[in-house]
């Protein structure tokens, strides 16, 4: 998951699908939410479940300050052949969520959920306009930055939108990356609230569609997924 996050096109939340641990760590991280969050030992030792957090999240840590140079070296040297693998790993994960996780006469039934989940990845990832951090003054990088990293975070959550392509087209995924190879979190540290908010507010949100139709979600998430394949060949570069 943390060496999807860091590479523009792939989702985190696509990589926790394949391995079946999705749906358990956006709970987890729900449980944060201002409207059930309960500060008391026993339920977050119910809620948290820390021998399955603790090794995900540390490994997404790992993975996103030490494998920063691994990407580099693949988009610099097996390009087309990590773009491929990307593509395969996504169209995997589509085969997944309507095949094997669900029966396909069930994914069948909400085709309007499937085709919608492609056209908003798709408009996202066509989009060719990028913004320039560096042109804006000081003060309005801060909140630039906090912005990204709210939008970000909400991507990472959601399976197909990537969290990485959200930085590259608000133009701040270079600084991002320079950022975390240098330890700079006086840069970081507004990404990092952006992050929080988006935290704090966005998994619960999808826990309540989750229980409201598990389904047709996992449909339109597969459409996501597959509507995002055309940013891993545009954006990855």
């Amino acid at each position: 998951m943390g060496l999807a996050e860091i590479t523009p096109g792939i989702s985190g939340a696509t990589v926790a699908g394949l391995f079946n641990v999705y749906n358990e760590f956006v709970r987890i991280i729900s449980f944060f939410s201002p409207s059930q969050f309960e500060f008391s030992f026993k339920k977050i030792k119910e809620n948290i479940n820390l021998g399955f957090s603790a090794p995900l999240l540390l490994g997404m840590i790992m993975a996103i300050f030490l494998a920063v140079n691994l990407i580099n070296y693949l988009i610099t040297n097996f390009l087309f052949e990590f773009k491929i693998f990307l593509s395969l790993v996504m169209v995997l994960a589509v085969l997944k969520n309507c095949l094997l996780d669900q029966r396909f006469k069930i994914s069948a039934k909400f085709p309007l959920h499937f085709f919608s989940g492609i056209f908003i990845a798709a408009c996202i990832s066509l989009t060719l306009i990028e913004f320039s951090y560096s042109d804006f003054a000081p003060p309005l990088k801060v909140l630039f930055l906090v912005f990204a990293g709210f939008l970000s975070f909400t991507a990472f959550i959601l399976p197909g939108i990537s969290g990485s392509l959200v930085l590259v087209l608000l133009g701040v995924y270079q600084e991002v990356i320079i950022s975390l190879k240098n330890f700079d979190f006086l840069l970081l540290s507004p990404l990092i609230l952006g992050l929080s908010i988006s935290f704090f507010i966005v998994p619960n949100e999808i826990i309540k569609s989750f229980k409201k139709n598990e389904n047709s979600v996992k449909v339109f998430f597969s459409g996501l997924i597959f509507g995002s394949i055309p940013s891993v060949w545009l954006h990855l570069n």
